[in-house]
């Protein structure tokens, strides 16, 4: 294991060890509170990141998916059902809502993908508002109950913080699967992929509902945190905070979209009570991403440091390999390397 990967388990271990004693170090409830939804957030923008970063598939409708997901736990819990029940409407739902997504887009790439996405999206959106015997209409769905073995703020939180660990390691595997890497194909060459025999519309599908279903998982414990759900959860501005979120951190990234998360939530619940005009602010903080760091925050970080490395001496014990060929010294032509080979020959 070279240094840069010690770095970086040190790094994530430091982080986790941050997040499990987070509780113990005199935090109050609203704190625990606050940070459980940014993780919730950076679980959905994670599965958002997954999409454009391995896919190239920028999606305008995941928030709706989890709203869908949200919806589908608050109605099981209004009709009185247990929360195992809840979970599996929740799931339900998120699979209908996400393999309906993927087949009306699975055909579609760059523009067509995120105007099909944003019309689905609105079309969720339009359902919450209109099936108010369903959904409650404007007012939403209240009183929806996690269960009692997580209903404890600090278990709750513990819980999600497992939740996330878990789902960005299944992405990481997944996308340095062969899954992963087809689907990297798929995104730099449809065509090419195509005539390799790889069925391109299989491999969006599957991506679309592997990400869809984890984005739905985030609603259910998204609706478990506020122990309510509204049409507001469908918006598009939510599937575009989203998004947002994804380009601040660093696409493709790890961590990326928790960054991200970060950021969003922070401003939008805390910079917004004493700042009226909060929005204007996250525009500015994304501008000057834009500008400065192309990469996202997070990107641009590990691009800054590769290249400090780079600049660098070679660490002690750091031996070249035998295959290098050194700078100093000139590479004879081919036809003088044939020549040579063949005067040894007997």
């Amino acid at each position: 294991m070279n240094r840069s990967r010690i770095v970086g388990v040190i790094a994530i271990a430091a982080l986790i060890g941050v997040g499990v004693a987070l509780p113990y170090l005199g935090t109050t409830s609203y704190v625990i509170s606050l940070v459980s939804t940014i993780i919730i957030a950076g679980m959905l923008a994670a599965t958002v990141n997954f999409l454009v970063g391995d896919g190239g598939m920028a999606s305008l409708g995941h928030g709706a998916i989890a709203a869908a997901s949200s919806y589908g736990a608050a109605w099981a819990s209004k009709q009185g059902f247990d929360p195992g029940m809840q979970v599996v409407f929740a799931l339900g739902v998120t699979l209908v809502v996400s393999f309906v997504y993927g087949v009306l887009s699975m055909r579609t790439s760059g523009i067509y993908f995120l105007m099909v996405t944003l019309a689905l999206g609105m079309v969720v959106y339009g359902l919450a508002y209109r099936l108010s015997t369903v959904t409650g209409g404007e007012n939403g769905i209240t009183g929806v109950r996690r269960p009692e073995w997580i209903f404890e703020y600090w278990t709750f939180y513990y819980f999600i913080l497992g939740a996330f660990i878990l789902t960005t390691l299944l992405l990481w595997v997944v996308s340095r699967s062969p899954f992963g890497a087809s689907l990297r194909g798929i995104r730099d060459s449809e065509s090419r992929m195509r005539s390799l025999g790889y069925s391109v519309a299989s491999y969006k599908l599957a991506a679309f509902m592997m990400s869809g279903t984890l984005a739905g998982f985030a609603g259910l414990l998204a609706v478990w945190h506020t122990h309510f759900v509204s049409p507001s959860a469908a918006g598009v501005h939510r599937s575009v905070l989203l998004i947002v979120m994804v380009i601040l951190g660093g696409v493709g990234t790890v961590f990326g979209p928790l960054i991200g998360a970060a950021i969003v939530v922070l401003v939008e619940n805390v910079l917004s009570n004493s700042i009226e005009r909060w929005p204007t602010v996250l525009g500015l903080i994304f501008i000057l991403v834009i500008l400065f760091a192309r990469d996202g925050i997070m990107g641009t970080a590990a691009k800054l440091v590769r290249r400090v490395r780079r600049r660098g001496p070679n660490p002690p014990g750091d031996e070249r390999s035998p295959l290098d060929i050194p700078t100093d010294e000139p590479i004879p032509p081919r036809e003088t390397q044939s020549h040579a080979s063949r005067k040894e020959l007997p």
